[in-house]
């Protein structure tokens, strides 16, 4: 019986140092292709002024569970409004981490990855009982789409948020925008994650 139990603590322990082994060599180097936890539902409102997009305003849907979770939890009085008080412990405990992946927001102008995304004017609220985010980029110093594209895509590295894009009115247009200016969407580069890009170029004429 002492034999077995010994023989159970071995194979144990090789087991583990196989899974530790695993998690070196290869999580360590790549991403774990798992299913996600949160799938969101997203908008992008693209907002000019004088030919120049001055910032990006961001809408997430979530689905029904991880809505459901949320609200229950911080709509303490349950009448199907984020007050001021649940409002502030929503964003601190839900939203503001998110800052350290830079909302999963990545964003190109003329070639160049903005390193650090600061978001502002953030917003929650209930609808039809989904959870929704509401906030905004501000592009500092603005993106002028005549003399770069202008890129986007929302992607989370470690595949908890499944991100796509609403099937109607995805994209918004605030203040005038070239008739030269189009938006292409597709599957981005490696360098960009695997998601849906969104690229927005205009002729400078």
């Amino acid at each position: 019986m002492d034999l077995k139990f010994k023989y159970c603590q071995m194979l144990n322990k090789i087991i583990a140092l196989f899974l530790y082994s695993f998690c070196v060599c290869f999580v360590g180097r790549a991403y774990i292709y798992a299913n996600p936890d949160v799938w969101v539902k997203a908008r992008i409102t693209y907002y000019f002024e004088d030919n120049l997009v001055t910032q990006l305003n961001y809408l997430w849907n979530f689905d029904d569970f991880f809505s459901s979770r949320t609200i229950v939890k911080y709509d303490r009085n349950s009448n199907g409004i984020f007050e001021s008080e649940e409002l502030a412990l929503l964003q601190r405990e839900i939203f503001d981490p998110l800052s350290q992946f830079n909302y999963h927001v990545n964003i190109w102008k003329e070639g160049n990855k903005l390193k650090k995304i600061m978001a502002k004017n953030f917003k929650a609220r209930i609808q039809t009982k989904k959870l929704v985010f509401d906030f905004s980029i501000p592009l500092m110093p603005p993106a002028d789409p005549g003399e770069g594209p202008l890129i986007t895509s929302l992607f989370d590295k470690k595949l908890v948020l499944d991100f796509s894009l609403f099937k109607k009115k995805f994209l918004i247009v605030k203040g005038f925008m070239r008739p030269s200016c189009k938006f292409q969407i597709k599957r981005g580069k490696r360098s960009q994650n695997f998601s849906q890009i969104v690229t927005l170029k205009c002729s400078k004429k």
